[in-house]
């Protein structure tokens, strides 16, 4: 018996289907052995083999026969085996479109949360450079505050007025131009000789020593 009822390959679901089948390729030792020796070929190469058969003058009408039906058979047999091949084919594309969706969404929370930390760190740095500039502003006016007095010790024979330096860094102030002592931005003054107006350059406090007046 070349087919079996209880064998799923087969593709047939009856048994009297498979008895009748059976008896038909029985009639004539090629069909038997027509569908047993084909059973691992395409169904190409087997269509190909039945024509051959067919076209065989000398093949009785019997074995054409058995061969047409035991070529029956193995169209069944192949249309389940494909039919099997798709179903797998089928899952294999669902699990990989689960398995695709599922790493979309994962790369789409990443992406939020680097950009939520990426947010974090501008803000973070923005303040930063915020504290760091008040404290650059900080520093230079601690300097020029300590320049000017620096200036006042190393002329302690001048009566000071208020210091151009100091109005550099906290603005001009009212000056009195009847003081003797009076002095503006751009002109130095020689101890002991008294102002004596000479060039220098603007917005700074320069002195002048006469070391010759000494």
């Amino acid at each position: 018996m070349a087919l079996k009822p209880e064998d799923p390959s087969g593709g047939f679901q009856h048994g009297k289907v498979v008895d009748f089948i059976n008896k038909k390729m029985a009639r004539h030792v090629k069909g038997l052995e027509f569908y047993i020796e084909n059973t691992s070929l395409s169904w190409v190469e087997v269509e190909d083999k039945l024509k051959a058969i067919l076209e065989d003058s000398a093949m009785p009408s019997k074995a054409k026969e058995a061969c047409a039906w035991g070529s029956l058979a193995l169209g069944v047999r192949f249309a389940r085996r494909q039919g099997q091949l798709n179903a797998c084919r089928v899952q294999w594309l669902h699990d990989f479109a689960k398995l695709h969706k599922s790493a979309a969404r994962a790369l789409v929370s990443d992406l939020k949360k680097l950009t939520a930390q990426q947010e974090m760190e501008r803000k973070e740095a923005a303040y930063k450079l915020q504290l760091t500039q008040a404290k650059l502003e900080k520093v230079q006016k601690e300097r020029d505050l300590l320049r000017c007095k620096l200036f006042q010790v190393r002329l302690p024979h001048v009566i000071p007025a208020p210091s151009p330096c100091l109005a550099f860094v906290y603005g001009p102030r009212p000056q009195n131009r009847s003081h003797p002592a009076h002095f503006s931005p751009g002109t130095a003054v020689s101890p002991g000789a008294g102002a004596d107006r000479r060039g220098a350059r603007p917005g700074h406090c320069q002195w002048d020593w006469d070391r010759k007046s000494r």
